[in-house]
């Protein structure tokens, strides 16, 4: 059988790891709010939504545990992976998550896809916590854009010294 590059591409195009790690982070939230007496306590008390509906949805819990289940920086796929959630801005630069102690309700496109997210912070605030965080999904331009950036910077500071 023979596979023309084209479809080689075409198909290597649609698989996009960027994707995929940012649904498994929030099925990784969901099943933590799953098994969160606080959380549930927490989305009981404060939020006016039916039992339900909870499931549809795909309510989550960042209780701070993400971090522990994936391999560490120094190994290829841990820093693919953690690359990967700092680009799409989940994981902040210092390797903290971007909803740390917060309940997370996504928001999904017609396909399926994860585009945006509501956290709702459980428990006391730290200097500079926000009670209410929110997120957007990186527009795949926008990966271009930063790097070009990056390499005219490069490029720019190389060619004046």
């Amino acid at each position: 059988m023979h596979i023309d590059s084209n479809t080689y591409l075409s198909v290597l195009g649609q698989i996009n790891l960027d994707d995929l790690h940012i649904q498994q982070v929030f099925e990784y939230y969901q099943q933590r709010y799953q098994i969160s007496s606080l959380a549930q306590q927490f989305v009981a008390a404060n939020c006016r939504i039916d039992n339900e509906f909870i499931t549809e949805l795909s309510i989550g819990y960042c209780d701070r545990t993400m971090g522990t289940n994936i391999p560490k920086e120094r190994t290829p796929e841990g820093a693919a992976i953690r690359g990967s959630l700092k680009r799409c801005g989940l994981v902040r630069p210092t390797g903290h998550e971007l909803f740390r102690g917060c309940i997370v309700i996504p928001t999904v496109d017609n396909d399926g896809s994860i585009i945006s997210a509501v956290g709702y912070r459980v428990g006391r605030l730290r200097n500079g916590d926000k009670s209410v965080v929110y997120w957007h999904k990186p527009e795949p331009k926008a990966f271009v854009d930063v790097g070009m950036s990056f390499a005219k910077e490069l490029i720019h500071g190389q060619a004046y010294h």
